[in-house]
């Protein structure tokens, strides 16, 4: 590091000496008489500067180009190098550029790039698929590099012997795990095919280096124990690496889950990690690109806190770009440098026949594989192996490597190791100009990337949604008293917004409806092919996926999910993505937790073996001898007195293993006489004690066992005292001393206590996730079950899809219900913490309001948002299991009773508790109501027919106290406020119930305690009377439409969706017990009076 941050120095003249022979340093310090302008300085941090900004105005420049930026610098890089050959002055920093040190330059540059590209990467995709990327990285890239150097090795006029071509080979058969997948992760290609391009890069990268750096020392260093040093090497660099990678990512994981709400400290966390995770493995010898890659992996947007994801990704997205800047910059001043002076017309050719066969081999390669990567992970074809082949960018590891090259002391002359850089340039240079450009044309002509007919109805659906957002923000614009006389020709044409997929209304007019459009009268056909139907459920299935993605994010940023709940949930539906026709449901979400039930085992079985607690000691006998006994046995004591006597008896036993066992040879035997004679004791005492039951207990037989085989070598070692010693002899004694350390593990006793409290503890927070998974399901089922036929467009589909969803969410409460049976505490622990995660948020939120509406200044924000970050701390410290309120406790929350004491004590002695299994019925319809029912404990299903057939497309909405909600977004035909206030948040107009809010509004804000919309949603057999729409079987014949689909996907925090019917609106019903037992407070109706 010090040779790149050292000053660069221009070159003066000498100058003159004083009176006494002394130099006048001072004036070689500035240009000129004057001391104006400097000579001496930091050059390269300018040239490292000016690379960064020439990047980004390459960037702004070349955004629409298919130009890469990354060629673009190193031409200018080359160009700076060759202009240096030719200037003196200029050649001082060139020259000084290019002796960087090759490992400078892969500690500098390296992690950025590994771990950036690792951690794009998805979990569940890269572990269905490892092991088609370690065919492609492994066997694939030693077959590569193995083909590429006989290659080399035969048609090169540049005398390379056959060491020198195979390291040539290895470092043009890395590719760049970044710019491989750079043209093509955002055309609509396959998640599948980009994380096999980016894994099979990230493992060759990993490899490369390992044989780069085997085979280097091989060749530069033969010794005799070649065969050892490999096998350790490559222990260290993929076994070890790979452990050191996950304890790493624990580490971090842990160190993160301590960091709570600050962006700033995880980002220099996850920065300062990379580099220093990266360093220590390759210091000890591992692979730091292993262990980077799978800390990567592992680590992934939930493991920050909520919120500080997508500034994560921008950071690590900017610093992979100013990386990339400085690489080509500097490759090309130091090809130039170093290759100039060498380079011919010949080479050139040579260099167009390098690239045509890196091509050609890599696809040989990945064709002789193909027959095993079919078998494996999600299947393979040749359209996916040759969009592998054509993305396989040289950059990186390629330029570092031939840097090393460059600049080794190994025997070799000058004019081999620069034609080597030379060719590692212009093959990564040719590879970005080629492949680069013209791999998305290749994708779009294999057809991987087609976007299919319910694709295009999607985005079609979502542009009309934009514009009629558009044109009711427009109609309310010009009733504006400062905007009304606006241009708005001029404005219309400036917001028009067009479909970015062809949209052909013929084709999708045969999809749609059965029916006649009753605005334009067009005859919509009915031949609905069943490969239509299977495309749109396809692509209904994919949009569901990203909805409920959406939500447990969205589920984990309000607090409501914690971090290994979101991470479940997310990873097991990024699961689904590529398993057609496939929907998330809870049985194959449970696998996720069930696979820990290790620990419950575990605790059972440490359980087994403790007897020494109060629920099982036996009766005492009436005999006073054993009476005694008992009495001495079951002290506190007595227990300690035992773990101290076998603390003792370690010291005998480890001086056994020292040279001092034969100048104690008698006392060590009188010692294990003692011991043994003291452990039978205890066993007798025991067995006294507890009569026949001693025998039962697990942990008495265990030290039965120890005495038994003490014994056992008493007497071998008297047996065999008088005879003549023999090998077998000798090997018998030392395996029954080796057997006596298994007395220690008698301390063990002492330890499974605290170790039995440990999994238990443990088994609560497994027990918190997993009621965290099932709840956040079910709240994804509901946040998405709205959106069904606004994203299937086609009503036999919607009906489909409806169905599957209300079996699954129906599921996923009936695992709530049995865990709420089994674990009330755990879960009345869980309640708790959401009920004060939400309350926070609200008070977040208001806080907010009062900041911008001016009452609070940025001091007062300061020290309010402090106390509310501290309060969501402390959330960790509340404790992991809750007794669950008494039917008592819980008269006190209910609201309308308003905690009044007499009202309670009336309650109280009128009330009863009453218990319902699964399936049983409540209350049926027409009966008359003989009191009030207060749920508390378990889960009721409301049955209302009637009022269902009545109102099937309306729900109430609450919206707390200055929180904002979405409303008329295209799924609802009018929204009611019935209760409390809102605020426009666009016009700042206020409405108060009773009221219809405005078609113009779209978002507003509760400024009431209690707030209620109720919303009417938007249902596919409504006719509209309004002739300024078009009816929804006519989406898509009239351009005006607004889609008639369902409900809202979001909700605001702390909101919930209410059945008109079960929150304020009597009819007839039949109440039935949901899952496990339900227990109910039964008042009488004399409680109403």
């Amino acid at each position: 590091m010090s040779a790149i941050n050292s000053s660069f120095v221009w070159v003066t003249p000498s100058l003159p000496q004083g009176p006494l022979g002394r130099t006048y340093l001072v004036e070689a310090k500035f240009h000129g008489h004057y001391h104006i302008i400097g000579t001496r300085r930091p050059f390269f941090v300018l040239l490292v500067f000016v690379s960064c900004a020439v990047g980004a105005l390459l960037r702004t420049i070349l955004k629409k180009s298919h130009i890469p930026i990354t060629v673009i610098l190193s031409l200018i890089g080359v160009l700076l190098g060759v202009v240096g050959y030719f200037v003196k002055e200029f050649r001082v920093l060139t020259e000084y550029v290019a002796e960087i040190d090759p490992i400078l330059f892969l500690h500098m540059f390296t992690p950025v790039i590994i771990f950036t590209a690792a951690f794009e990467m998805d979990f569940y995709l890269f572990r269905k698929s490892f092991w088609q990327i370690f065919l492609l990285s492994v066997p694939g890239f030693l077959l590569n590099c193995t083909l590429i150097g006989l290659l080399t090795y035969k048609i090169n006029k540049y005398n390379w012997n056959w060491h020198m071509s195979m390291l040539f080979g290895v470092i043009v058969s890395t590719t760049d795990p970044i710019l491989s997948v750079a043209s093509v992760k955002n055309i609509g290609l396959s998640k599948i095919i980009i994380n096999l391009i980016k894994g099979e890069s990230l493992f060759s990268d990993a490899t490369s280096a390992i044989v780069f750096e085997l085979y280097s020392d091989l060749v530069s260093d033969p010794h005799t124990e070649v065969a050892k040093e490999i096998i350790i090497k490559l222990v260290l660099k993929f076994f070890a690496s790979t452990i050191f990678g996950f304890l790493s990512s624990r580490i971090v994981k842990y160190w993160l889950s301590h960091v709570f709400n600050d962006g700033l400290t995880e980002v220099i966390l996850s920065f300062s990690m990379a580099y220093l995770i990266f360093f220590i493995a390759e210091w000890l010898g591992m692979s730091g690109v292993i262990s980077l890659t799978v800390l990567g992996i592992l680590l992934d947007s939930v493991s920050f806190s909520p919120g500080v994801d997508e500034f994560i990704f921008r950071f690590w997205a900017m610093l992979t770009f100013l990386a990339h800047v400085m690489i080509f910059v500097i490759t090309g001043i130091v090809i130039a440098v170093k290759t100039f002076p060498y380079v011919t017309i010949r080479d050139l050719f040579y260099i167009l026949t390098l690239y045509l066969s890196l091509n050609l081999i890599r696809g040989l390669v990945v064709l002789f594989l193909t027959p095993l990567l079919s078998r494996l992970g999600y299947g393979f074809n040749w359209r996916w192996g040759a969009v592998i082949v054509w993305s396989g960018m040289r950059a990186t590891f390629t330029l570092n490597m031939a840097l090393g090259i460059s600049q080794s002391k190994d025997p070799g002359t000058a004019a081999m190791k620069n034609m080597i850089l030379l060719h590692a340039g212009t093959a990564s240079l040719m590879t970005l100009m080629i492949n680069s450009t013209t791999v998305k044309k290749l994708v779009k002509t294999l057809g991987l990337c087609n976007i299919t007919l319910p694709k295009r109805m999607a985005m079609y659906s979502a542009v009309q949604r934009i514009k009629e957002m558009e044109a009711n923000t427009c109609s309310i614009l010009k009733l504006d008293r400062f905007l009304a006389d606006a241009n708005w020709t001029l404005i219309e044409e400036a917001i028009k917004i067009d479909c970015p997929y062809k949209f052909d209304i013929e084709e999708a007019s045969q999809i749609v409806r059965t029916l006649k459009c009753p605005d334009c009268n067009t005859d919509i056909s009915d031949e609905t092919t069943p490969q239509q139907i299977a495309d749109i459920l396809e692509e209904a299935r994919l949009r569901l996926l990203t909805a409920q993605i959406a939500s447990y994010q969205k589920q984990y940023h309000t607090g409501m999910l914690n971090q290994d709940a979101a991470q479940i949930l997310i990873g097991a539906a990024e699961s689904y993505v590529d398993i057609k026709g496939k929907f998330m449901n809870i049985h194959e979400v449970k696998t996720y937790w069930e696979s820990k039930g290790l620990l419950v085992s575990f605790k059972k079985l440490l359980s087994d073996w403790v007897y020494n607690v109060k629920d099982e000691k036996s009766k005492p006998s009436r005999n006073k001898i054993l009476k005694l006994c008992h009495h001495i046995v079951f002290m506190n004591e007595f227990e300690y007195t035992s773990y101290i006597i076998t603390l003792l008896n370690l010291i005998p036993i480890l001086i056994d293993f020292t040279h001092l066992d034969e100048t104690y040879i008698k006392q060590l035997k009188i010692c294990n006489y003692y011991f043994i004679s003291l452990y039978i004791l205890e066993a007798s005492l025991k067995a006294l004690a507890m009569g026949k039951a001693y025998i039962f207990h697990h942990w008495n037989q265990f030290e039965l066992v120890i005495i038994i085989v003490g014994l056992i070598d008493i007497m071998i070692i008297n047996i065999f005292k008088p005879l003549h010693p023999t090998y077998h002899m000798i090997k018998t004694i030392r395996v029954f001393r080796i057997i006596r350390l298994i007395r220690v593990t008698r301390l063990l006793k002492l330890v499974i206590p605290r170790l039995i409290n440990l999994l238990e503890k443990q088994i609560n927070k497994q027990l918190n996730v997993r009621y965290d998974i099932a709840k956040g399901y079910v709240q994804g089922e509901e946040d998405t079950k709205y959106l069904i036929e606004q994203i299937s467009c086609h009503e036999t589909i919607s009906k489909e899809i409806n169905k599957i969803m209300e079996k699954n969410k129906q599921d996923g409460m009936k695992e709530l219900g049995l865990m709420q049976r089994d674990n009330p505490d755990i879960v009345t622990a869980v309640k708790t913490k959401q009920v004060v995660q939400t309350v926070l948020n609200a008070a977040t939120e208001t806080l907010k309001v009062l900041i911008s509406s001016g009452i609070v200044d940025k001091n007062e924000e300061a020290k309010l948002q402090k106390m509310i970050l501290q309060k969501k701390t402390n959330l960790g410290t509340l404790p992991s299991t809750i007794a669950p309120p008494t039917a008592e406790e819980l008269l006190h929350s209910i609201s309308w009773l308003e905690n009044e004491k007499k009202q309670i004590e009336f309650i109280q002695k009128r009330a009863r508790i009453l218990c319902y299994d699964y399936g049983d019925i409540i209350c049926e319809e027409h009966e008359m109501p003989e009191g009030i029912h207060l749920i508390i404990s378990g889960m009721t299903k409301d049955c209302s027919y009637k009022m269902c057939t009545k109102l099937p497309n309306v729900y109430v909405m609450d919206v707390p106290s200055y929180k904002k909600c979405d409303i008329y977004d295209g799924t609802m035909d009018d929204v009611i406020l019935v209760h409390g206030s809102v605020q426009d948040c666009q016009i700042q107009q206020p409405y108060f119930a009773p009221c219809i809010l405005p078609k113009t509004c779209h978002e507003v804000l509760g400024t009431a305690p209690v707030t209620k919309l109720l919303i009417v949603q938007t249902t596919t057999t409504m006719k509209r009377k309004s002739t300024s729409r078009c009816s929804n079987t006519c989406q898509y014949h009239s351009y005006g439409r607004r889609q008639a689909t369902f409900g809202n996907a979001e909700e605001t925090d702390g909101s919930s969706r209410h059945s008109p019917h079960s929150d304020s609106v009597q009819g007839e019903t039949a109440m039935t017990s949901t899952e496990g037992a339900a227990r109910m407070v039964y008042t009488p109706t004399a409680v109403s009076e």
